[in-house]
């Protein structure tokens, strides 16, 4: 009752400004810019269209937020709505929707004491509220700093796993919460999932097994600027876009529109999480938003449908479903609950799409709550709703095949592609990590053909590998190098040191006479090279200074051979 007494007075709200706001529904060339602008960088507002195709033009120029039949809810900056202003729609102003309610602010939380989640921290309550969580699971639990952004923000991340300081060769799974600083639903829920995560790891089986098997990252809060934008004390007055004016989840390079679609460099934003993305080996993430109740899977740059298609509409089916049964008249926009993204609407840069696409990661975005600010009181409900489909989720990013990718000959992890064949396409394969060889690929029930192949290395296909859902089938595979040698001579018998190596120089001793020394990169590209003339005592210099895990390829008289570096 008291979310519905809640909808209908934010509905009278929205009413009674549109009513005021009548007379400047009118062509854009008579908008006052710089009135319109003079408080905030950005701009909400609505807009019918003649046909869906007109999306397509307009979702590169505005921040499309929601499309309901023909008419069309946006956001600009600036210079975004002078754009859209030359296209001669007429629009109606709305109330930002961080600005309709002063919600409960909590500026100390007391892990020890705390009964609810039915109220938001202040930023120094949520700095304070993370450093709790590690400092009362050190064991299991411990910070990342993202980046450090120029107001002093920091975006954070928390990270969940049984051997917390450890690189175990477990899938990685990242949760992410409002990178539009005004859908706030979810930055609450992840830290109430934080909390469930941790307090329940040893008592309750599920979560314990999932800790023990699985690297759980969450980041609560990806645009702490935005949220924060009236002051640290409150999330009143959050934007959608960042200190700068900018939409990130637009800010990403896609798929189909290059690097830059959206016209602006990348923010700090944007390039802290590529960094971080590239930094991690995740298997599965999700994106929080608000303004709708639905689950929006890829792809939404283009309309042909991702590979996994049958797998995506599975799981987001899954999330809705286990939704439904503890919920009522809750998350049934669109397809009852779940949504192709390009069917609802097309978008350019988003973050989902290219988590799919260029970390060859499966990311969701699920808008948790047709109210983007929504009252604390309703907090509670909409964790109540939604934190069994979060474990599901979570547990997804387990099954399907799994397994490592080794050197047959060393042993030693290799970053190997896995494809899966007649299927694959757009990125849809994944890799194992150079790290530890693991690799883990999610996929429908079915029996596939997969190819494994490595730089330096043949090729490797299985044929009939099983797959059922809610299953893992483990599929360990070694690859041989392409130039061996003569198998008397183990690779194992040259000698490099110092290896971890911290200066510029190596040691490379070998039994037999070497030929040549390559520095090859993971991706399989030879950074230096060096000749050797025979010699079987060789110091190999070179000028390569990132810190990484490269490969040496040794070649001589008995064959060529390759071993794994560490530059610190």
């Amino acid at each position: 009752m008291r979310r519905r007494i809640t909808f209908i007075l934010l509905i009278l709200i929205n009413i009674a400004f549109i009513g005021t706001s009548k007379s400047q529904e009118f062509q854009g060339k008579d908008n006052p810019l710089d009135q319109l602008f003079s408080k905030k960088s950005e701009v909400y507002f609505r807009f019918t269209i003649g046909s869906k195709e007109a999306i397509h033009k307009i979702t590169k120029i505005i921040s499309i937020d929601n499309v309901k039949g023909d008419t069309v809810w946006g956001y600009a900056n600036r210079k975004e709505f002078s754009r859209f202003m030359e296209l001669g729609y007429k629009y109606t102003l709305l109330p930002n929707q961080g600005d309709l309610i002063h919600p409960v602010m909590v500026d100390k939380i007391d892990l020890k004491s705390r009964q609810n989640w039915d109220y938001y921290p202040t930023y120094n309550a949520y700095l304070d509220l993370l450093s709790q969580f590690k400092a009362a699971h050190p064991d299991i639990c411990k910070i990342d700093t993202i980046g450090v952004l120029a107001s002093g923000r920091m975006l954070l991340a928390v990270k969940i796993s049984d051997n917390v300081n450890e690189d175990e060769g477990e899938p990685e799974f990242l949760y992410t919460s409002s990178i539009h600083g005004d859908e706030v639903c979810g930055y609450v829920l992840m830290l109430h999932l934080i909390d469930y995560l941790l307090t329940n790891y040893g008592t309750d089986t599920r979560v314990t097994n999932m800790i023990n098997h699985m690297v759980i990252w969450i980041n609560p809060l990806a645009n702490p600027d935005g949220t924060y934008h009236g002051g640290n004390n409150t999330v009143n007055g959050a934007t959608r876009y960042n200190a700068n004016g900018v939409d990130m989840n637009r800010n990403y390079p896609d798929p189909e529109d290059g690097q830059h679609p959206d016209g602006e460099a990348w923010q700090p934003e944007t390039i802290f999480f590529m960094n971080f993305a590239s930094a991690h080996h995740f298997v599965m993430s999700a994106n929080f938003h608000g303004g709708a109740e639905v689950v929006n899977y890829p792809w939404d740059t283009w309309a042909k449908l991702h590979p996994d298609n049958n797998w995506w509409v599975n799981v987001s089916r899954e999330y809705a479903d286990t939704v439904h049964a503890h919920s009522s008249g809750y998350l049934t926009d669109l397809n009852n609950g779940i949504t192709n993204g390009y069917a609802w609407y097309e978008v350019a840069g988003g973050r989902q799409d290219y988590m799919n696409y260029f970390q060859h990661c499966r990311e969701v975005t699920i808008e948790l709550s047709n109210t983007k600010l929504l009252p604390a009181s309703q907090l509670e409900s909409h964790w109540n709703y939604n934190y069994r489909s979060f474990l599901n989720y979570i547990e997804q990013a387990s099954y399907g095949i799994t397994g490592t990718v080794t050197d047959s000959l060393t042993g030693e992890p290799l970053k190997a592609k896995v494809f899966i064949q007649n299927h694959d396409a757009d990125s849809s394969y994944v890799y194992s990590s150079a790290i530890m060889g693991d690799y883990h690929r999610p996929v429908k029930a079915g029996s596939y053909t997969v190819v494994f192949s490595a730089p330096c290395h043949y090729s490797k296909t299985i044929q009939n590998v099983a797959v059922t859902d809610l299953n893992t089938t483990i599929l360990n595979v070694q690859l041989q190098s392409e130039n061996s040698g003569i198998k008397q001579l183990d690779a194992n018998s040259i000698k490099i040191f110092p290896n971890p190596v911290t200066s510029y120089f190596l040691n490379i001793e070998s039994p037999v006479e070497m030929q040549e020394i390559m520095m090859i990169d993971i991706y399989g590209k030879v950074l230096e090279r060096a000749t050797a003339v025979n010699e079987k005592n060789f110091i190999f210099k070179f000028k390569n200074s990132r810190q990484g895990i490269y490969f040496l390829k040794i070649i001589t008289r008995q064959g060529d051979f390759l071993r794994k570096i560490i530059i610190n």
